[in-house]
């Protein structure tokens, strides 16, 4: 779709503030209420961005994460891709272009389930080898609450709480009357609840832009095979501001990463600037095409 200099305005408003209400949108952009709110749900009925809430993948007992390089025959790349986006522990699927046809991210409880998942992917018509680096430590990761400072500190939550985390994951801008009606406490004490689970960090809500269909954006992926101590390289990487992912892995590579640009030349720029840092011995790259799944807000399996 076109996007008018409007549209990117709001888009970037609700990256700030997902919740932020049609009023302040209206303000910020200086048209009514009722242009506003028909702008911002045709963003989100075209697909150009969600807003859901997000939580730390240990609050759904998710212990083993990784990244998928799917390599398909050319006519069953869509298929494989659909299919892919229906298992119920798959929350990132894109067909790229480069070696792999199809990448994914896959949520595991554990280790076995996820190798389980892995064998049925190999299994699958279309489908001609599976590259998996499993996460040991994600270093940088837009969409998720921070990490709990120490081991023990988490938060208790009762079945309201969790209630309202799935409501919230469904719809990030649930409004609090709405959501005060489903776990039948009033709209103030909904609301203090969903604030302290957002103080504690138990969760994050987060608008989800697909850059895909923005027209102005390229998203890359990466993988770098590295020499030395990884995590003070990764260190170094993490501060470019168009690196939007980065996680340690261990595979076939030693991390993989996302990067989000406005044109090419930015993104050959970033990837050289990688490319040639001290630590870093290997860099392969891939362009996402189309986004066909981006699910953060949900379990995995």
């Amino acid at each position: 779709m076109n996007l008018t200099e409007t549209d990117l305005e709001l888009v970037e408003a609700l990256r700030e503030d997902g919740r932020a209400s049609f009023e302040s949108l209206a303000g910020r952009v200086g048209l009514s209420r009722k242009a506003v709110r028909s702008r911002v749900l045709r963003l989100f009925d075209d697909g150009v961005l969600r807003v859901v809430a997000t939580v730390r993948p240990e609050f759904d007992g998710i212990h083993a994460t990784a990244h998928l390089s799917v390599g398909v025959t050319g006519a069953r790349r869509d298929d494989v891709a659909r299919m892919l986006a229906d298992q119920g522990e798959t929350v990132f699927v894109s067909i790229v272009s480069g070696r792999a046809g199809v990448v994914a991210e896959i949520r595991t409880t554990d280790l076995r389930r996820l190798g389980n998942v892995v064998d049925r992917l190999r299994g699958a018509e279309g489908v001609t080898r599976v590259e998996t680096l499993v996460y040991t430590d994600v270093v940088k990761e837009p969409h998720l609450p921070p990490p709990r400072a120490a081991a023990g500190t988490d938060p208790a939550v009762d079945h309201l709480d969790r209630t309202l985390v799935d409501l919230l994951r469904a719809d990030g801008r649930t409004s609090y009357a709405d959501l005060a009606a489903h776990v039948g406490l009033s709209a103030a004490a909904t609301r203090a609840r969903v604030r302290n689970l957002l103080d504690l960090g138990v969760v994050r809500i987060v608008t989800l832009v697909n850059p895909t269909r923005l027209g102005r954006s390229f998203m890359t992926g990466f993988a770098l095979d590295l020499a030395g101590k990884a995590r003070d390289v990764l260190h170094r990487i993490e501060e470019i501001g168009a690196v939007d992912f980065l996680a340690l892995t261990l595979g076939t590579a030693d991390a993989v990463g996302t990067v989000v640009t406005t044109t090419v030349e930015d993104t050959i720029a970033v990837l050289d600037r990688i490319g040639t840092m001290d630590g870093v011995v290997g860099l392969r790259s891939w362009t996402h095409l189309r986004l066909v799944q981006e699910r953060y807000g949900t379990v995995g399996g």
